[in-house]
């Protein structure tokens, strides 16, 4: 038997026997437990209809038919995925399954040994509990192996070019095709309902832009936890059939996917009866939660309901359940926000206070998520307006980083997509999605200053003031300004020129500095990591002059970085005996040019230097 395959005859109670999925037959009847409303589970009644044999890779699907008055208007329920459901007091498995548009009470219901499979799994000790029962992600350093088991969301690029739509579309390349309901069956896919509240309408746009692909419903609800009453009718421990929340954000914004407990084993549990996102294995917090009501749809019914009490972490996300552990402890990450310059109300939230959960994916999707609403919260009017942040990123064992951001626009006002494509978001990405070890964040603090106008000049053009100069001298150029709803205006700017130019045609580059990352050498490791990008960018506030040096290279290896190189100095560098050699750049000059507020636009000159005859 699978119990005793398990080791779990004593600590499993007589009613809560498993039939086997081969002993299910048609027209056998039962019951299952659910949340209907509240947090104490109900029996609602089910009939066999069928089986579908290898549904799943060796796993099967068992369709029932419900019977409770509720379920008569709902059909299938999203949020109900877990549900046990009986039969002769024998459990048989997870309700999880529906079909789009059903007329009829259907559900496709997951064998409980598969889930109980899953439950038996094996966890790498780097997520084994340590002091205080915390799992410390940090810890996944010791072996490469384990941390490329804990990889599955990581992002498939370069950490320094980092980028979270594109990130996003892997992980809906890898979740969504794991999470499709089989070809020609109807069903719905499997998907969780992640119910977010404190959400502004434009950070419900990106969240469903980010998630949805990947299987995760995005829908309004409450922010969770408001209630001090609603955490005591939870109860000390989980039970089956009882509310199961996976949290991804909590405080001023809180965002939970909603399902099921479907059995609980000592101190761990089995889940939902489908995956997350697949991802294997995870360390992400979990929560009690109550249901408010299930709101039957024509499309997809689902239950209303918001996490309201802290306890375990998901360790294990597969193809037939999510594995609870009841008493560790999930690593999240404190994000404050403070906001100033804002117009606003006695009342208006200036500050927010939020912390997310820690993954490689969700962390950087919900940190431009939940800064994004709070400041189209804060300064959501339609006028012009330039905003400047600054950030403080503290990583775990390695210091901090200081990240600027800056937007300005034309009568639309803060929001998410804005700071999902900000300087903090790629930060935040790439630490988490390096190459080498699991980086964690330890905490996030952000300070913006609003200003209700564009305090931006466009760029018109840029004219040399003379189309030849000396060897040695610099060059002239003028820049001609036009501000937001202001008179065109013009500066001089003064570019030095290097001797060996002589005899040189120059282009030279004229662009933002929020445009142009500095050259450094390709980090090595995560400390390298964290150094380039505390100082990877030029001031948002300055116009970059560069040109290239002929003759001369930049060359990076091993987190070294040699300027100007002369000729042959390269190929000295490189090794006859191995092909790990240096990372070569045409030499440049950069010059920064400090700006009164942000230039839009960029331009490019040539001058002729000429050769200077003594």
């Amino acid at each position: 038997m699978v119990a005793t395959a398990l080791g779990l005859t004593a600590t499993t109670p007589a009613q809560t026997k498993f039939m086997d999925v081969a002993d299910v037959k048609p027209g056998m009847k039962g019951y299952g437990l659910t949340v209907m409303r509240g947090t104490k589970p109900e029996r609602f009644d089910v009939e066999i209809i069928s089986t579908l044999h290898n549904f799943r890779p060796s796993q099967d699907l068992i369709i029932i038919r419900t019977n409770h008055p509720k379920l008569d208007i709902a059909r299938t329920v999203a949020g109900m995925s877990g549900s046990p459901i009986y039969i002769d007091g024998k459990m048989i498995g997870a309700y999880a399954y529906g079909w789009f548009f059903n007329v009829e009470p259907i559900a496709g219901v997951t064998p409980i040994q598969s889930m109980l499979d899953d439950l038996r799994r094996p966890v790498p000790p780097t997520l084994m509990p340590t002091g205080g029962g915390a799992l410390l992600p940090g810890a996944a350093r010791r072996d490469a192996r384990q941390r490329q088991r804990l990889a599955q969301h990581r992002f498939n690029g370069s950490a320094l070019d980092y980028d979270l739509r594109g990130h996003a579309k892997q992980v809906a390349d890898h979740a969504g095709a794991a999470l499709a309901a089989p070809g020609g069956t109807g069903l719905k896919a499997a998907s969780t309902d992640v119910m977010a509240g404190g959400l502004s309408p434009r950070a419900m746009k990106l969240a469903r832009e980010l998630l949805q692909p990947a299987g995760l419903e995005v829908l309004q609800a409450s922010s969770g936890g408001g209630h001090a009453g609603l955490a005591a009718e939870a109860g000390d421990q989980y039970v089956d059939g009882g509310v199961i929340n996976v949290q991804f954000v909590r405080g001023d914004i809180s965002v939970a996917g909603v399902g099921t407990v479907t059995h609980v084993v000592g101190d761990k549990l089995v889940a939902f009866g489908h995956p997350l996102l697949n991802g294997g294995i995870e360390a992400l917090p979990t929560a009690h939660g109550y249901v408010h009501w299930i709101l039957a749809t024509q499309n997809r019914s689902f239950k209303l309901a918001e996490p309201i009490k802290p306890q375990g972490t998901l360790i294990n996300d597969r193809q037939a359940s999510i594995v609870i552990d009841t008493n560790a402890v999930a690593p999240m990450f404190p994000l404050s926000l403070d906001i100033d310059g804002a117009r606003v109300t006695p009342d208006t939230k200036t500050d927010w206070r939020m912390h997310v959960a820690h993954d490689q994916f969700l962390s950087p999707s919900f940190v431009a998520i939940g800064m994004g609403s709070a400041l189209a919260a804060t300064t959501g009017e339609r006028s012009d307006m330039t905003w400047r942040a600054t950030s403080k990123v503290a990583i775990k064992g390695l210091g901090s980083m200081s990240i600027e951001d800056f937007g300005a626009g034309n009568r639309v006002p803060i929001g998410p997509s804005d700071v999902s494509r900000t300087r903090l978001v790629r930060a935040v990405g790439a630490v988490l999605n390096n190459p080498w070890e699991m980086g964690e964040i330890a905490a996030i603090e952000t300070q913006v200053r609003v200003m209700h106008d564009r305090d931006v000049r466009f760029l018109r053009g840029a004219q040399l003031l003379e189309s030849e100069v000396a060897a040695g001298e610099p060059a002239r150029v003028k820049l001609t300004l036009q501000p937001y709803r202001g008179k065109r205006t013009t500066r001089t700017i003064e570019i030095p020129l290097d001797k060996q130019l002589a005899g040189k045609t120059v282009q030279i580059r004229l662009q933002p500095g929020y445009l142009v990352d500095r050259i450094v050498a390709p980090p090595n490791n995560l400390k390298q990591l964290v150094q380039v990008l505390d100082g990877l960018n030029y001031p948002g506030e300055t116009i970059i002059a560069s040109y290239d040096l002929p003759n001369e290279a930049t060359a990076a290896f091993e987190g070294n970085i040699a300027y100007r190189l002369p000729p042959g100095a390269v190929d000295t560098l490189r090794p006859t005996t191995s092909s790990i050699s240096p990372t070569v750049f045409t030499a440049s000059k950069h010059i920064v040019i400090p700006t009164s507020g942000f230039m839009i636009g960029q331009d490019t000159v040539s001058v002729k230097v000429r050769e200077v005859i003594h």
